[in-house]
């Protein structure tokens, strides 16, 4: 599993708001996609995937405010067993 934690987006950035998830769990993701849009102090930015495989879980809901370095959601890599195989 891979976890997706909140970036710190700004030296001065200590949390974010998420925004808007543009993904759902199952769906496949590659790296750089953009997985969810989180609001910050100065503007609204991106969080990329930073593995390819599929989202496992969503762990924040859209609307919430979470500190940097959250896991917002897991990510199961390409290049990991999937469980039970």
């Amino acid at each position: 599993m891979a976890d997706l934690r909140l970036p710190s987006l700004g030296a001065d950035m200590d949390a974010g708001t998420l925004i808007e998830w543009k993904v759902a769990p199952g769906d496949r993701v590659a790296r750089g996609d953009v997985v969810a849009l989180i609001e910050t102090q100065k503007a609204t930015m991106e969080v990329e995937s930073f593995v390819t495989g599929v989202v496992e879980a969503l762990l924040v809901e859209a609307g919430t405010k979470v500190p940097v370095g959250t896991v917002i959601a897991r990510l199961h890599a390409d290049d990991e067993a999937r469980p039970g195989a």
